[in-house]
């Protein structure tokens, strides 16, 4: 197993202002779609061989933290496993504490934990690109 990619996730206090922010400063584009947008108060944006998420904060359609306090949780390091169910059970087997793995709202299988730090690290992958033949 290794990973293939690493996307931060920035929690924000008002979605529009921070993606005018980082268009102007860093040449940031929006990737995402606008229903994800207005819908989700959640972006994708790149800039280059760059990525990273916006989620609103504050209004209570943002994606929920997933585990532990939301106010400590500015940032979420988003990883892409190229199989999450086989890092899933490595992780597990290590014994430590995590949240289950599990099909989200936004079409991803994944799962969360801190590390010592208390960093919140995600792991994720498609659902369409799941296969349960490769775990």
């Amino acid at each position: 197993m290794k990973l293939q990619q690493l996307v931060p996730m920035l929690k924000v206090s008002d979605i529009h202002r921070s993606l005018q922010f980082y268009q102007e400063v860093a040449g940031f584009e929006r990737v995402s779609s606008t229903e994800e947008l207005e819908k989700w108060n959640w972006a994708e944006i790149k800039s280059g061989d760059v990525l990273l998420m916006l989620a609103q904060d504050g209004d209570g359609t943002e994606t929920p933290a997933p585990s532990g306090d939301e106010e400590s949780w500015p940032t979420i390091f988003y990883f892409y496993p190229d199989n999450v169910e086989v890092l899933y059970q490595q992780v597990k087997g290590l014994g430590y504490e995590m949240d289950e793995l599990s099909n989200t709202f936004y079409g991803m299988r994944e799962f969360s934990l801190r590390d010592p730090d208390g960093h919140l690290l995600s792991f994720g992958q498609d659902v369409e690109d799941f296969s349960p033949q490769a775990a």
